[in-house]
């Protein structure tokens, strides 16, 4: 990550007097994966890989210490595929082996086809990200451009503890409402031309799979 969670603390330790910073962190990692899981602004490719007869799940490889949150638009043969909700999914022509024709999010890492592939293909798209709990820190332009905003969630989160010194109804309530508008406003951004992030730094497929 090219900023880490201490570039933060300028924004947060004001309001937080007598705060330590071990917990300023804490709460800053659950504010950062909130905001940037919801509003969906870290993206990534989902790389060409392929199919195999007889096999519907395929792990999706993502960057370290990152979380796949989202997939926004996955692709077979160039062809887009629609999502379900793999617990009530009851359409027809979905069973055995053939084309698939949709998919869904299978164990927050997975990408289950339906019907099951009776061949290889190729398939690919975009994703979204979040930070992982091993995360260090978040991307350059997520800081610059929402790390303000960020803060606020962890003021929020911060001052809503009961029974701290730094505990403050009043300004938990100001911050929480700047968080969530703030939030919803970076994801209602036209992201096509401006937000539609790759991720920069690359990593290598093969290391993933072995844990490396």
């Amino acid at each position: 990550m090219a900023v880490t969670w201490d570039s933060f603390y300028p924004y947060i330790q004001p309001h937080v007097p007598g705060c330590p910073e071990i917990v300023i962190q804490s709460h800053l990692q659950e504010a950062a994966a909130e905001y940037i899981g919801r509003s969906e602004l870290w993206r990534f490719d989902i790389e060409n890989d392929f199919t195999s007869k007889n096999t519907p799940d395929y792990e999706i490889d993502v960057p370290a210490n990152a979380v796949l949150e989202n997939v926004l638009v996955l692709y077979l043969n160039g062809q887009p595929l629609k999502r379900v909700t793999d617990r009530h999914f009851s359409l027809p022509n979905t069973t055995g082996n053939a084309s698939p024709s949709h998919y869904t999010i299978y164990q927050d890492t997975q990408i289950r086809f339906f019907p099951t592939p009776d061949k290889k293909y190729t398939f690919s798209g975009v994703g979204t990200l979040k930070p992982s709990l091993a995360a260090t820190g978040v991307e350059d332009f997520i800081f610059e451009t929402h790390g303000r905003s960020i803060a606020c969630g962890a003021i929020y989160k911060l001052t809503s503890v009961p029974g701290k010194e730094w505990t403050n109804p009043e300004a938990a309530m100001y911050y929480k409402g700047e968080f969530y508008r703030h939030m919803d406003e970076a994801k209602g951004r036209d992201t096509r031309r401006v937000n539609l992030r790759v991720m920069a730094q690359g990593f290598d497929k093969a290391s993933v799979r072995r844990g490396m």
